[in-house]
């Protein structure tokens, strides 16, 4: 890390955060790594830092959202996880992948002090539509359940997301081909720059009409953005980061509002996330959606999410691996698998300064994700509901980016001597 010094108390860092920091006397001698962005990931890394080797480093982490996050790395401007916050953003997590111009933006310009920009898949994880006060289910139960899920589909989804449907009596079960029981529906959205919507949209964007609904969908990160003067109808409430949706949510539940969302599975049940406290203190249902080209329900596991994500190949080559772009998978429309899956991005720099720790900044942001993507990791993120990406992404980023002697590598002495580093 640089030298500027944090404006706030390692207390406060702490409370905000909610992960722990290494000892002022550790601090000597191993970097403290800090990051944010997406809610999605956040009690991942969180359980991940606990279990990071102290004398690897230390990690805080801030769940501000994808967008901030994003905007907070590119700009290297902590103040974006906690005001008055002052200290080098050494890395960001986001569901949405960076966009072209954020791309060249940072390699024509932060590239020449902190080395080559780098955005390679964290996780795989589906996007679920969680569910308050919804009618009985005919689809696919959970995993260790027994209460059969409500099916939707495409059409269902464009309809409840555009505001085209109010209420469940417009809503088709895909599974008779009747209308589920009225009940006015309230959606719940966002409200902030979120790689959640991100993934949902993109979804939505490949599958609804352009004409026909209230609103053309498009891939991005604001949901209010979609509607006229950023406005949803008044039946659509939003709230900030997954915990905001999940709260809001079970607000709802509790008034005996019929509720729809989007949200990560960490934030929904044991089912899906067995040791995610946020899971187990929401125990949201989820809906099945039917995979258009199979014809079958899909409950959102790891597991579904992955069959979606898990054809996709990473880059062939040095030239294309080097452009951060090629790292992301699409799978915004599968052909199998869970429909809304797709993967949760992390954004380093390839160089950072060296203060004479042991190990180096960028070293301990290699040993940080060599132990998130090692074998023995799988078991965590499988809790959380999520997956470790496929084996041939491993295999490229291991390759390409952990190993520091490759020309992409982070910390490589070539590409990294003659700058300052982040």
């Amino acid at each position: 890390m640089k030298s500027s010094k944090r404006k706030i108390s390692l207390a406060v860092a702490l409370v905000i955060s909610g992960f722990g920091v290494a000892s002022a006397a550790m601090a000597q001698t191993a970097p403290s790594l800090l990051g944010g962005g997406s809610t999605l990931v956040q009690p991942t890394i969180g359980s991940e830092s606990a279990v990071f080797p102290v004398a690897n480093g230390s990690v805080t982490y801030f769940g501000v959202g994808s967008g901030a996050g994003q905007s907070a790395f590119l700009n290297n401007d902590s103040t974006q996880f906690s005001a008055g916050l002052s200290a080098t953003v050494n890395f960001a997590n986001s569901d949405a992948p960076l966009s072209t111009a954020q791309i060249s933006t940072y390699q024509a310009g932060r590239a020449k002090t902190d080395g080559a920009l780098i955005q390679i898949p964290y996780i795989i994880t589906p996007i679920t539509i969680p569910l308050v006060n919804a009618p009985a289910g005919t689809g696919p139960a959970l995993p260790n359940s027994t209460t059969p899920t409500v099916a939707l589909n495409d059409a269902d989804l464009c309809g409840i997301f555009s505001g085209a449907f109010t209420n469940w009596n417009q809503v088709t079960n895909p599974d008779n081909g009747s209308k589920y029981p009225a009940a006015a529906i309230t959606v719940v959205y966002r409200a902030d720059n979120s790689g959640t919507t991100d993934l949902l949209t993109a979804h939505l964007a490949k599958v609804c009409p352009a004409t026909g609904l209230p609103i053309a969908f498009v891939e991005t990160q604001g949901f209010a953005s979609l509607f006229p003067s950023s406005t949803p109808p008044s039946t659509f409430k939003s709230a900030s980061g997954s915990g905001g949706v999940a709260t809001l949510l079970n607000s709802l539940k509790a008034a005996g509002t019929a509720a729809v969302g989007y949200i990560s599975p960490d934030w929904t049940n044991t089912s899906l996330a067995p040791s995610s406290a946020s899971a187990a203190a929401n125990q949201l249902a989820v809906a099945s959606l039917r995979n258009t080209s199979t014809g079958t329900d899909v409950v959102p596991t790891f597991a579904n999410a992955t069959v979606a994500v898990g054809t996709i190949n990473p880059p062939a080559n040095a030239i294309t691996a080097a452009n951060p772009a090629n790292w992301v998978p699409n799978a915004s429309n599968p052909t199998t698998g869970y429909p809304i899956s797709g993967t949760s991005q992390i954004i380093v720099s390839q160089c950072y300064a060296n203060h004479n720790t042991t190990p180096s900044v960028a070293g301990s942001v290699v040993d940080f994700l060599t132990q998130h993507y090692s074998a023995s990791n799988a078991t965590l993120l499988h809790n959380n509901g999520f997956d470790s990406v496929p084996a041939s992404f491993l295999t490229a980023i291991t390759n390409d980016f952990l190993t520091s002697s490759n020309a992409l590598g982070i910390g490589n002495s070539t590409k990294c001597g003659a700058i300052a580093g982040r």
